[in-house]
């Protein structure tokens, strides 16, 4: 293994935060509800389900969901008998600047899915004790902050390519060999995954997607009155023009030549 060297700016050198409570929690229905705390918390669900509940807002909670409460915020957590969770609390002149610096904040206060760190905490807090508590304490928010930045800049970087992939689709919608497998290959996705992302980036498949590039630039051709069917066909990247009125009518509930009548616009044959 090579040497790693990783310069770290001189603003991050000192914390300046001060953890005050380092804490296993097993008995919620004992707490006095809505919580409102003088300092913020970081938390983590050990077990169980439950919902978050911030004015408006509810937070569905499960095992390995990582979430942060604010000073003077009034919250709720509601849960099933087997609802455990853990929590730091901490203050200082840094803490609000350190969770900005990872977008975390009132609205963006529960994330999801981070249940491979359950045993650091729990590992953890068995070892502590007076004279350990808040070294500990500091370790466990840094790793985890740590943690999660890397999941956010993960997640970050995905959304990103899905929307240079969106913008490669909207300039090459037309080529008649685009296909999922060859955009997966070009961006270096696993095709599978890509079409999962794309589903959730856009609540359609791919060839949806690009189906409804194509037929919205069809009906632009259509309306230019310049070009036959077949023509509008080839150049919208179909290669047959009978799969393409097909696609046509079921985006538009109209074939392309009854949209022809209905704008009352004349092609050439």
């Amino acid at each position: 293994m090579k040497d790693i060297c990783v310069f770290i700016p001189q603003e991050s050198n000192t914390l300046d935060i001060d953890f005050l409570h380092f804490v296993y929690e097993t008995g919620l229905k004992k707490l006095k509800q809505p919580f409102v705390h003088s300092v913020f918390y970081l938390q983590l669900v050990f077990k169980g389900e439950g919902v978050l509940k911030v004015e408006e807002t509810e937070f569905p909670l499960k095992k390995g969901d990582i979430f942060f409460t604010f000073p003077h915020q009034k919250y709720s957590i509601i849960a099933d008998e087997n609802f455990t969770f853990m929590y730091i609390t901490f203050t200082g002149s840094r803490a609000k600047k350190l969770l900005d610096s990872l977008q975390i904040g009132k609205q963006s206060c529960v994330f999801k899915g981070n249940e491979s760190i359950n045993k650091f905490w729990h590992e953890t807090i068995i070892m502590a004790n007076q004279n350990n508590s808040s070294l500990l304490a500091e370790s466990v928010f840094t790793y985890t902050l740590s943690h999660l930045s890397n999941t956010l800049t993960s997640k970050q970087a995905t959304k990103d390519k899905i929307d240079l992939i969106l913008d490669y689709l909207k300039n090459n919608f037309s080529n008649k060999d685009i296909s999922i497998k060859k955009v997966a290959d070009l961006f270096f996705y696993n095709e599978k995954y890509l079409s999962a992302v794309f589903i959730k980036k856009t609540g359609i498949k791919f060839s949806e997607y690009v189906n409804i590039l194509r037929i919205k630039y069809a009906k632009s051709l259509l309306e230019k009155g310049e070009y036959s069917i077949a023509e509008i066909s080839d150049k919208c990247g179909f290669s047959d023009q009978f799969y393409f009125s097909r696609v046509f009518k079921k985006i538009e509930k109209l074939s392309p030549n009854d949209y022809l009548k209905k704008y009352k616009i004349s092609a050439p044959r």
